[in-house]
Order: C-alpha cells, then sequence, then structure tokens
C-alpha cells in the first residue's frame, strides 16, 4: 500500500541527481533496499514466530511464491508495505482490525499482486519517461491504476483458493470508522472497492485472540 508512496519519492529524488542513467532494475533494487531500511529505522519489528509462519503458510497455500518474508511492525498506522525483494509488513494497527483469515488473505493477496503485476517497475519507468504533458498527473494515474489492477487481481485469487473476498469489506469499514472518509486515499473508497456483502462478518475468535496475544507479550 504505502510503499508505493516511499517509492515515488525516492525515484523523482534520484532523477534530480540524474542516477536515472541506472538501468530500471538497478535503480529498483536500490529503492527497495533504501527504503526498506528507512522502514525498519522508523518503526520497530515485533519477533514472532507465530506471526511469520502463520503469514508465510497463507501466502503458501495460495501460492504467493513472490512472497518470502512477512514481518508485524510496531505501528500505529493502518497499512500493509510489500517490497520488490518479497518481503511484506503489516502494522499492528492493521492486524488488530482484522477478525478472521480471509480478511488477511485478502491483503496479503493485494500486496502480492503488486509483485505479480510489476507494479514497481511500471511506475518507476511512468516516473522516469512520464511525457511532456502533464507529468504528474500521468504518474498519479498509473499508481491509481496499479490499486485498481491489485484489487482485481487479489479478488480473482481469493475466488479461485475458495477465500471470501467480500470479508474485505468489514475490515475496510473498520479502517473507514477510524480514519474517516478521506476521499485521496483509495484505500477507504468503499463504495467503488466493493459492495456490502449479504453474509455476516465471520468471527474466528482462535485468531483474534491469537493475534491479541502478539500485542501482550510485546508490551
Amino acid at each position: 500500500m504505502a510503499a508505493k508512496t516511499y517509492f515515488l519519492n525516492f525515484i523523482l529524488i534520484c532523477c534530480s541527481f540524474q542516477l536515472c542513467a541506472q538501468t530500471d532494475e538497478q535503480l529498483l533494487a536500490e529503492w527497495t533496499k533504501k527504503n526498506e531500511s528507512l522502514l525498519l529505522k522508523n518503526n520497530e519489528v515485533i519477533e514472532s514466530s507465530w506471526f511469520q509462519e502463520k503469514c508465510l503458510d497463507l501466502a503458501k497455500q495460495m501460492e504467493f511464491t513472490q512472497i518470502n518474508q512477512c514481518h508485524l511492525l510496531d505501528s500505529k498506522n493502518i497499512n500493509a508495505y510489500v517490497f520488490n525483494n518479497g518481503h511484506v509488513y503489516f502494522t499492528t494497527a492493521m492486524m488488530r482490525l482484522i477478525n478472521n483469515k480471509h480478511q488477511w488473505a485478502s491483503i496479503l493477496a493485494h500486496e502480492n499482486a503488486h509483485l505479480v503485476l510489476n507494479h514497481y517497475l511500471k511506475t518507476l519507468k511512468k516516473v522516469k519517461r512520464p511525457g511532456f504533458f502533464f507529468p504528474k498527473h500521468k504518474v498519479k494515474k498509473r499508481l491509481k491504476q496499479n490499486e485498481i489492477e491489485a484489487d482485481e487481481w487479489a479478488k480473482n485469487k481469493l475466488l479461485k483458493f475458495k477465500m471470501d473476498g467480500n470479508q474485505i469489506y468489514y475490515f475496510l469499514k473498520r479502517v473507514e470508522s477510524i480514519k474517516g472518509k478521506n476521499k485521496n486515499n483509495s484505500h477507504l473508497k468503499l463504495s467503488k472497492r466493493i459492495k456490502q456483502p449479504q453474509k455476516d462478518e465471520l468471527i474466528d475468535q482462535q485468531l483474534i485472540n491469537a493475534i491479541n496475544n502478539l500485542f501482550s507479550t510485546s508490551n
């Protein structure tokens, strides 16, 4: 999600220092290394073998082969981050709002979609070569398209593995109640992203308790 913001800022800085002579792959690798380091510098990782195993098992179950590490960040920001090296991060604020594996799988699928669909590389190319007219608009359009594509890819993947993708509605509704209806946040436009499902929210108390235990042991 928010990783794309780090990405855009880094590429713009690089281009201003004429580093765009590097290949796209080199620049992307440099961005990945520097911005993952920045994320870890500003946020503490909660070490949990349970979390790592549960997350990677979920990724394996849905054949997300590009995700190779899962981490939990102690952060009040409701967000998930994925980097081009296959490392995915969930914040504690986000995990507190997850009530079942379908919601967790939906978020993981969305993050994995950015890797499968090469969104970071596509955005990098658009930043480097946006065209003469309205360059910022074209980059923003590419970022918006990334989110739409990731949602659609995740939806299809969840169906394939018999996950209830509509359960993410209840998670997003909780996010919306906390953050407010921010029209600039593409992740909060519920009416455009998903309709309210006919099924009630599934409450997996065992999963909720396991997640809450992560926070109680980290305090």
